[in-house]
């Protein structure tokens, strides 16, 4: 019983310590990046969710406790920089619509439905869990098509 408690209090502890080095990461590296993006038209509701001007509640996969705003915008880890690549891949047109496997999984592309998978559950295409790191949206289906459309046309 006693390693059980254990066990569980050192899974807690591991936790609180990832979402402390995400938090991190986001003040420290990532986003100066996003302070960086000009503003988004207010009608574009797509261009002010990728960019944060839109606040999203998130968590990370695992761990209900949402994630503070700053750290939940796309422009945070699907964009690099001329020195810098992203940390994650990025959210255009190409990539999204090429064919690909990816993490080892079958070939797959993205479209509308499983772009919006992917932002609420962390599930690529073929079904594929994307990184713990990939927060998962509490999004409204109007919310994420304007996302989609925002990042086809980028």
């Amino acid at each position: 019983m006693a390693r059980r408690r254990f066990l569980e209090a050192r899974a807690a502890a591991m936790r609180v310590a990832f979402v402390a080095v995400v938090a991190f990461v986001a003040v420290v590296a990532i986003a100066p990046l996003a302070r960086a993006q000009t503003a988004c038209d207010p009608a574009d509701m797509g261009c002010a969710i990728f960019n944060g001007q839109h606040p999203m509640t998130a968590h990370l996969r695992d761990d209900e406790r949402p994630l503070p705003s700053f750290a939940t915008r796309c422009v945070n880890c699907h964009v690099g920089t001329s020195t810098k690549p992203a940390f994650a891949p990025p959210l255009t047109h190409d990539a999204l619509l090429g064919v690909a496997s990816r993490r080892g999984g079958p070939l797959s592309h993205y479209d509308a439905t499983s772009f919006c998978r992917a932002v609420k559950d962390g599930i690529d295409p073929a079904g594929v869990l994307l990184r713990k790191s990939m927060p998962h949206y509490r999004i409204a289906d109007t919310e994420c098509q304007a996302l989609w459309q925002y990042v086809m046309h980028r």
